[in-house]
């Protein structure tokens, strides 16, 4: 986990360009707390912040390769460095350092952009300067495990692992994107490329951004598609991706600093604390975080897990009443434009906790995704099947009206279930992670705001070029979208946010290079069961390598019991913040909207049909808009 910022262009000629790149490397200093340096060149400026886990002595960046031709500041890792160094060595390139850092841009020099990202297996975001030929190649991983953002002016571009690092430059003007304000509301987070602030831009997953004086040049190396080509049985599948796995896991652990694992007691990372314990890694640390509440509370599984494999195991706990405005505002204030996933505020803790006893954490997010481990996606398939009978349906619409309003959240869930079922199949995959509905949003607005939020369309437009238009499946095109969009902006941001901020590094095996594209060929029959049985082969695992019961659990995910974690501080706290004359949140909504959504939150009984993760998830998108809104100061 380390920071990288700079620029490119005429920015670098101002007689202010080395306090301002100074600036900006600063702004990214909790990133990397283990030193922080930059260079200054005619047209490029590279800073970094480094948390040092390989090569400790002599991996400070940025850092030039041996014949001086090329300059690069990374933030990642790159697990088969050893194996492509040596590969690289048989060609004649000869490296100074013992780091993963210089296998960078020689790989890029011997095998070009796109097949030298390829080959990297690994987390990645990286900015490459070539002396030669004045470019500068700016580049991501294949999900997105690690972020980067741009912004474009008049004098050049600049580029950051976060927001704050553009906006501390004084060269990026901070105005509000009202269109991503929209999509936040409905998804809780920003289309990717946007952002909410309207001059800062994050480079996509998988793809490449080439600034040099001949132009721009851009390009994609890799997309997330289903292929379904296996042929093997289920038993072989499941042994292959067994051994996948743990291969996976065998690199992952290349580091110079103590590792540790994420153990929530969810099959993904018990799956990994398993592998590792069987020879690995031995005498493994692992951390889970508890709840009160039973509804979230995985603790006890994750205690099964620790024990039956020995690993040293350690506990944080979120108690009920126990939230501290103070902390809230320092986590959501992290992500510097409005961020929508409750489930950052225990990530935060947790990530704190580690810190304490390792540098490198291992994580099990990406499991759901390669594996098929989400309800929506058995969801999506059962209200495709309606798709023929959709011109007849709405005549049955008052009957399940009815029964909507008479069996409470029950009868709700079954009328939302078959209006769903009637949207065109771009808008049901939308839908079954929608907060706030677009008729919603529009009712909310103030009317000079809802003019600017639609000036690009309504959010179901910018959301479907995710979705594969050529592919038929349901299922497939909801895991797509989601390879696509929502693991990078929702799930492995809060994560990277989370951890950088206590100067952790967190690995996610299962997003390996090798599990990928694993996952592309496996069936979906071998993820998803007619009957309704989601992840087959991790449960087929689970069987094998874990306590007796644990394959059979149901999902929980990592999410919090917000509505009981906020005592009486907190109630007051977010009162005064939404419903203040003063809040800036009333240039854009109306007040009654936002009076409406904390009543909702604090008497459950007024909205009976609104489930609860929905009632108190709504009131965080808007206190987190809030939030922002009064940290940073935007315009529009």
């Amino acid at each position: 986990m380390c920071g990288i910022a700079g620029f490119w262009g005429e920015i670098a000629r101002m007689p202010d360009a080395p306090n301002r790149l100074a600036r900006m490397t600063k702004a990214l200093a909790h990133r990397g707390p283990d030193g922080q340096d930059y260079w200054l060149g005619a047209d490029v400026g590279l800073g970094h912040t480094r948390l040092a886990i390989i090569d400790l002595s002599s991996g400070d960046q940025p850092m030039w390769d041996a014949q001086e031709k090329t300059v690069i500041v990374f933030n990642g890792e790159i697990y088969n460095y050893r194996e492509l160094r040596c590969e690289l060595q048989a060609l004649g390139f000869v490296f100074h350092t013992a780091s993963d850092t210089e296998v960078i841009a020689a790989a890029i020099r011997t095998w070009g952009i796109e097949d030298g990202l390829r080959r990297l297996r690994g987390m990645f975001a990286f900015a490459l300067y070539n002396t030669e030929d004045h470019t500068l190649l700016l580049a991501r991983d294949r999900v997105g495990i690690k972020p980067l953002y741009y912004a474009e002016t008049a004098a050049g571009v600049l580029f950051g692992s976060e927001q704050k690092a553009l906006l501390t430059s004084d060269l990026v003007l901070r105005r509000v994107n009202p269109t991503a304000i929209h999509d936040y509301l409905a998804q809780g987070y920003a289309i990717t490329p946007d952002t909410c602030w309207r001059d800062i831009q994050m480079l996509e997953p998988g793809t490449w951004l080439q600034l040099g004086p001949h132009g721009t040049r851009r390009g994609r190396y890799w997309h997330w598609q289903a292929e379904d080509d296996a042929t093997d049985s289920l038993e072989t599948a499941t042994e292959k991706t067994q051994q996948t796995l743990h291969d996976a896991l065998k690199c992952h652990l290349v580091s110079d600093v103590p590792l540790g694992a994420f153990l929530s007691g969810g099959l993904d990372s018990s799956l990994i604390v398993a592998l590792l314990s069987q020879g690995l890694m031995p005498g493994l640390s692992t951390f889970s975080m508890g709840f009160e509440d039973p509804a979230f509370d995985e603790s006890k599984l994750a205690r099964q897990v620790a024990e039956f494999y020995g690993t040293i195991h350690h506990e944080a706990h979120m108690e009920t009443n126990g939230g501290e405005p103070d902390l809230f505002m320092k986590v959501v204030e992290q992500y510097d434009e409005p961020f929508g996933d409750s489930s950052c505020l225990p990530t935060y803790m947790i990530c704190g906790e580690m810190r304490k006893h390792v540098k490198v954490a291992l994580s099990g997010d990406g499991g759901d995704e390669v594996l098929g481990g989400y309800k929506r996606y058995l969801q999506v398939r059962r209200l495709a099947a309606f798709a023929p009978l959709r011109p007849f349906m709405p005549l049955f619409d008052p009957m399940f009206q009815f029964v909507g309003h008479q069996l409470g959240t029950p009868g709700y869930q079954v009328f939302r279930a078959w209006r769903r079922a009637q949207l065109p199949r771009n808008e049901l995959l939308a839908s079954l992670h929608t907060y706030f509905s677009e008729e919603k949003r529009l009712a909310m607005y103030k009317p000079e705001f809802a003019k600017l939020a639609l000036a690009q369309g309504p959010t179901i437009e910018r959301f479907t070029q995710f979705v594969p238009q050529d592919e038929k499946d349901p299922i497939k095109q909801l895991m797509a979208a989601e390879f696509r969009l929502r693991l990078h902006a929702d799930y492995l941001r809060k994560v990277d946010v989370a951890s950088s901020a206590h100067g952790l590094e967190v690995r996610v095996p299962y997003l390996d290079n090798a599990l990928l594209d694993l996952s592309a060929t496996l069936p979906t029959r071998y993820k998803l069961s007619n009957s309704g049985e989601t992840k087959i082969i991790s449960r087929r695992l689970a069987r094998k390598l874990l306590p007796r019961g644990l394959a059979e659990q149901t999902k929980k995910g990592f999410a919090i019991p917000l509505d009981r974690w906020m005592g009486p501080k907190m109630h007051g706290f977010l009162h005064d913040l939404l419903l203040s004359p003063k809040a800036r949140i009333n240039d854009w909504l109306k007040p009654d909207a936002i009076d409406h959504v904390w009543q909702v939150f604090q008497n459950p009984n007024a909205v009976s049909t609104l489930p609860r993760f929905q009632r108190y998830q709504r009131l965080f998108l808007l206190v987190s808009l809030e939030l922002w809104l009064r940290r940073w100061e935007p315009t529009l």
